[in-house]
């Protein structure tokens, strides 16, 4: 709308200005010079029928081809002739220049100018052609401007149109890209050189960073394999050992080693391979976390009744990201709620929890990747590398949406606000 705004308006504007000139200078000075040049004929002849010249006044009249008659003793019409601009120019200059009672009007079918002077012993009737002062032309040329700049404004359109095309489709590749959609159709440069040599540096752009993904998942995903052999052996010796204290509490430090590393991998290598599904979020929350058992902690979902609120989702990443979220409040808190409500365009799901909160320096850090906000916690028996609300927090902008901590007002814990574009009903 904004480029169509671009081209349309000083078009328009130019082309109404050429009109108004035209009607303003041409065509006024046109109507101008003629009823000058009639008004002039038709004084000479009434200055030579007054004279008592009649052959002088009939050579005259037929110049312009006037007809003209008297009738002794009869008045001026006073008819109202019809209000045409031309008519209006050529009655005030008639008047002017013949300083007598003058009256001009429009024939039925509007072919003759029909024109009334008042003499002291009668009125003279004259007429002649009406195309001379009604010059249709004008309207002609109305209407071509017109023609002409819809022409010019739909293939200005047609062009236009296909070099945004192209632009849209770079946007929308780039966004698709970003939150790890996988296009079903490829996209393919179009559009002007410039368009087309973005798309292109957009394309190698993303081939370097895929490159970079892979590389790293690999890698990760080869430590991650290494590791777990010796920690398979460990695991083996530990149960072959005698002494079962030691090797319980063993135990637990390699249980937590391995859940490190699936916590580094699983932060590498995010959730880019899953689809995205609409559903109603308040079902969906009751079918998949509702019976979430998390170790300590109560879970209440407050949802509106009889009512449904869609969004598109990726199931599993994003029931990994609420399983986060609940067992962080696991930690610190025994009661948590969930509420979901619609906000205009937007999905608004509140987590809230019973617990001490967290200070409004942190929450702009817990985010961070290896961030823990409670340093002084040793790893114990449950591993905290500080991944979980980061790997939250990447899942829910993979969902093109937002996520937050602010403090609670029921609970007086800590609320997680996650904001999801709300789909299309």
């Amino acid at each position: 709308m904004r480029f169509l705004l671009i081209i349309t308006v000083p078009t328009v504007i130019g082309q109404l200005a050429a009109v108004y000139i035209f009607y303003d200078r041409h065509w006024y000075n046109v109507s101008y010079y003629t009823s000058r040049l009639i008004t002039n004929e038709i004084s000479a002849i009434s200055k030579n029928w007054e004279a008592g010249d009649t052959s002088a006044a009939t050579l005259l009249s037929r110049h312009l081809k006037i007809k003209y008659e008297f009738y002794p003793g009869k008045k001026i019409s006073k008819k109202q002739y019809k209000n045409w601009a031309a008519l209006e120019i050529f009655q005030n200059m008639l008047t002017t220049q013949l300083h007598q009672k003058t009256h001009v009007e429009l024939s039925k079918d509007e072919d003759k100018v029909i024109i009334e002077l008042q003499f002291k012993d009668g009125v003279m009737l004259m007429q002649f052609a009406s195309k001379p002062l009604m010059n249709p032309t004008t309207y002609i040329f109305v209407l071509w401007i017109l023609f002409l700049t819809i022409l010019l404004l739909t293939v200005s359109l047609i062009f236009s149109k296909n070099q945004i095309r192209s632009v849209v489709e770079l946007a929308r590749a780039a966004d698709e890209f970003g939150r790890g959609v996988k296009s079903p159709y490829p996209y393919k440069p179009s559009g002007a050189s410039e368009i087309r040599k973005a798309g292109l540096a957009f394309i190698r752009m993303r081939e370097r960073i895929e490159r970079q993904i892979a590389k790293r998942t690999q890698m990760l995903a080869m430590i991650s394999h290494d590791l777990r052999t010796p920690l398979t052996r460990i695991k083996l010796q530990l149960e072959l050992m005698d002494n079962q204290e030691d090797a319980k509490d063993m135990a637990i430090d390699v249980q937590s080693m391995e859940q490190m590393i699936a916590s580094y991998l699983d932060f590498a290598r995010g959730e880019g391979g899953e689809t995205f599904q609409k559903v109603d979020i308040q079902k969906w929350f009751h079918e998949n976390i509702e019976h979430i058992t998390v170790q300590g902690l109560y879970l209440d979902i407050v949802s509106a009744a009889n009512l449904e609120i869609f969004c598109n989702i990726k199931p599993h990443a994003f029931k990994r990201a609420i399983t986060n979220i609940l067992g962080n409040s696991a930690k610190y808190a025994t009661i948590a709620r969930a509420s979901i409500y619609r906000l205009k365009d937007n999905i608004i799901i509140d987590i809230e929890d019973n617990g001490d909160g967290i200070s409004d320096p942190e929450k702009r850090s817990v985010f961070k990747p290896f961030y823990r906000s409670d340093k002084s916690r040793h790893l114990g028996d449950q591993p905290n590398v500080g991944l979980g609300l980061a790997i939250t927090k990447e899942i829910i902008q993979g969902h093109d949406g937002s996520i937050a901590l602010k403090d609670g007002k029921d609970l007086g814990g800590l609320v997680v606000r996650i904001s999801l574009p709300a789909a299309a009903d």
